[in-house]
């Protein structure tokens, strides 16, 4: 179980340290040009989608959805690695995706939790709703301004990286702490004689 948690933290921590960086490079550089900020956003998609598929095969029972969300993260990045010209309009789209993904995996996290007596899990809820929301707020792509899109989509990033990581965090640790409370209990029972 121990060697499931170092995997699970380990998929955990790399996407949400790419989307970090990711994020970071777009409210730093939103001026850049909208090929350079498509390159680096299809490297980064196919870097999830390789994690996300490795996470899959690895640890099929714990992401279920890893597998097709890594095929699906992989070919985005393709073609916008080929075409980063006609996708410009569908960059705020496929972030939101990504976004309400990881903002589903964190209320399931959170659940997890839950179940395993961890006694503020209702703010790992509130920070995986935040990652919807910014998903919903970005397929929406309210923002008509290119400029203020990546601005946007890079706090947005910034963000999920950083609830990502604590999220999962939390939930490893209260896993932890259930799995040493059940090892404790389970103790064989010996009747002594007086």
């Amino acid at each position: 179980m121990r060697e499931t948690f170092k995997k699970v933290k380990a998929d955990i921590m790399l996407s949400a340290l790419l989307c970090a960086v990711l994020g970071a490079v777009l409210l730093i550089w939103p001026e850049a040009t909208i090929d350079l900020v498509c390159k680096i956003l299809a490297v980064g998609l196919i870097i999830m989608g390789a994690v996300q598929i490795t996470s899959y095969f690895t640890n099929k029972s714990i992401h279920p959805f890893a597998g097709a969300l890594g095929l699906l993260l992989v070919l985005v990045g393709v073609w916008v690695f080929i075409r980063p010209d006609s996708i410009v309009s569908i960059v705020p789209i496929v972030i939101g995706v990504i976004l309400c993904v990881h903002g589903l995996q964190d209320f399931k996290l959170a659940h997890e939790t839950k179940e395993n007596g961890y006694g503020n899990w209702w703010s790992l809820m509130i920070l995986a709703a935040g990652s919807l929301i910014l998903g919903v707020v970005c397929i929406v792509n309210a923002f008509g301004m290119v400029k203020l899109a990546l601005r946007f989509i890079g706090i947005a990033l910034i963000y999920d990286g950083v609830s990502d990581l604590w999220v999962a965090s939390r939930a490893i640790r209260a896993a932890k702490a259930a799995g040493e409370v059940a090892k404790a209990l389970d103790v064989e029972y010996k009747e002594v004689d007086d």
